[in-house]
C-alpha cells in the first residue's frame, strides 16, 4: 500500500510538472523579472502562460501583447493545439538587431546565429529582434506549442509549419500563411531538378533537416502550404498526431491526398512552379 501511494504522489507530482503555468506562476515570474530589470527600460507583461519582456516604449510593448502576440496564440490554440505550453515561456522582444543581441548575450549567454531571432528550449524562453516585423515571433512560437502537443514531431514538419506561419493571416477565422520569401528556393530546386521526393523529405532525421543540401525549409513550408491550400492541412495534422506507428507522417499524408506519394511527387512540383508571391 505504501508503495502505491508514492507511486501515486510520484505521479501527481509529474502530472503537475507538465501543466501550464498558473497566474499565481506568470505573476511570480513578472515580479522577478520586473526587479531584474529596474531601471533598464524593460517592460514586463503576462499574455496567456507567456511572459512578455520588450524593450520599446511601453505602450509599444502593450500593442504587441494585447495585438499580433494575442491573436496568434488564439488562432494557433484554435486550430491546432489544444494543449499551452507545459512550462513558464519568457518572450523577449528586442527592438532592433543591435539590443537583441547584446540582450541575448547579457541575459542569455548567447551569440545568435540569426539576426531575426529563435527558441530556446533550454532557457524556455523566445528571443526576438522585432525590428523586421513579426514574422519571426509567429513562426518560433509554433515551436512551443508543437514541444506540448506533439512531442516527437520530425523536424521537416515542426520548421514547416513554423515557417508557413512567416507570414500570417486570418482567413475565415482561422490561421492563414501567404506566399513568402522562400518561394524562389523551391522554384529553383524544382527546375534544376535537385529537389528530392516528398518521401525522402518526411523520412529525414534531425540532423538531415537541418543539414540538408536542399532548402529543406522551403520544401517543408510549401508542403505545408499545399495542404493548407487545398483543404487538408487540419486532417493531416490529426491524422498524423493520432499514427503511432509511422512517425515521419508518409502514411499520414498518403491517407489524405488520397495517392501514393510517388504519384503526388509531379502534382505538387507543378502546383509550386504556378505559384507567384
Amino acid at each position: 500500500m505504501r508503495e502505491l501511494l508514492a507511486l501515486i504522489a510520484c505521479l501527481s507530482v509529474s502530472a503537475l510538472a507538465r501543466a501550464e503555468p498558473s497566474a499565481e506562476d506568470l505573476k511570480s515570474r513578472q515580479a522577478s523579472l520586473e526587479h531584474k530589470l529596474a531601471g533598464q527600460g524593460f517592460t514586463v507583461l503576462v499574455e496567456g502562460s507567456f511572459v512578455i519582456v520588450g524593450d520599446e516604449s511601453a505602450q509599444q510593448v502593450k500593442k504587441r501583447a494585447a495585438g499580433f502576440f494575442r491573436w496568434t496564440i488564439g488562432l494557433l490554440e484554435k486550430d491546432f493545439f489544444g494543449k499551452r505550453p507545459d512550462k513558464l515561456i519568457e518572450v523577449w522582444l528586442f527592438k532592433n538587431e543591435k539590443t537583441y543581441r547584446k540582450g541575448a548575450k547579457q541575459f542569455f549567454n548567447d551569440e545568435p546565429e540569426t539576426p531575426y531571432g529563435y527558441y530556446s528550449p533550454e532557457d524556455d524562453a523566445l528571443v526576438m529582434n522585432i525590428g523586421p516585423g513579426p514574422g519571426t515571433l509567429s513562426h518560433e512560437l509554433v515551436h512551443p506549442y508543437m514541444e506540448a502537443n506533439f512531442p516527437n514531431v520530425p523536424s521537416w514538419f515542426n520548421e514547416g509549419l513554423a515557417s508557413l506561419y512567416e507570414q500570417p493571416q486570418e482567413k475565415a477565422g482561422h490561421m492563414w500563411g501567404g506566399t513568402n520569401w522562400r518561394l524562389p528556393g523551391l522554384q529553383k530546386m524544382i527546375r534544376d531538378k535537385t529537389i528530392p521526393a516528398v518521401a525522402t523529405l518526411l523520412s529525414t532525421t534531425r540532423d538531415g533537416f537541418y543539414e540538408a543540401n536542399y532548402d529543406a525549409y522551403a520544401y517543408a513550408r510549401f508542403l505545408c502550404q499545399y495542404l493548407q491550400d487545398t483543404g487538408k492541412l487540419h486532417d493531416f495534422y490529426t491524422k498524423f498526431v493520432a499514427d503511432t506507428k509511422d512517425r515521419t507522417g508518409q502514411a499520414a499524408l498518403a491517407a489524405v491526398l488520397g495517392q501514393d506519394l510517388a504519384t503526388f511527387d509531379p502534382i505538387f512540383r507543378k502546383w509550386a512552379l504556378a505559384l507567384k508571391r
